[in-house]
């Protein structure tokens, strides 16, 4: 994973979710304090952690390879595979709403969308499986960055 991104830097701390509802997916930005932004951005360095403890270089990932649950896997996002994740990162105007978690069980992803003092972007995603919201124990599944 590439370090140009510097989570010391961070000056613009975004968090959102993918739900579903009638008229289909959609994503949108919740608000959010000092104290959430805090807690992403140590979800972010703890990803990094566990990637670097992966070991290597990441590596291609394969559809149609089994992958284990923690692997350090590179995706381009021009790739077709990553279609959803370019979708949100690179949005712009990403509606606000607030009540976005008050139905949890619709609520299929969350991520978080940062920008550095350099104006590096980096986007992370999780799955919603088992959505809590208790974000100081997770760490994210994907990172983008450019």
């Amino acid at each position: 994973m590439s370090a140009q991104f510097d989570t010391t830097t961070a000056q613009l701390i975004e968090f959102g979710v993918g739900f579903e509802d009638k008229q289909g997916e959609h994503y949108c930005l919740v608000p959010i304090d000092d104290e959430i932004q805090g807690a992403l951005r140590e979800m972010v360095v703890t990803t990094r952690g566990e990637l670097k403890e992966a070991g290597g270089r990441p590596v291609l990932y394969e559809p149609s390879e089994k992958h284990g649950g923690k692997e350090n896997l590179r995706l381009p996002l021009n790739d077709d595979f990553a279609a959803n994740i370019r979708a949100i990162h690179e949005a712009n105007n990403l509606p606000m709403e607030p009540r976005a978690l008050s139905i949890p069980e619709n609520v299929f992803c969350y991520f978080a969308r940062m920008s550095d003092g350099k104006g590096h972007r980096l986007t992370a995603i999780r799955r919603a499986t088992a959505f809590k919201g208790v974000l100081k124990t997770a760490s994210f599944s994907y990172l983008a960055m450019r």
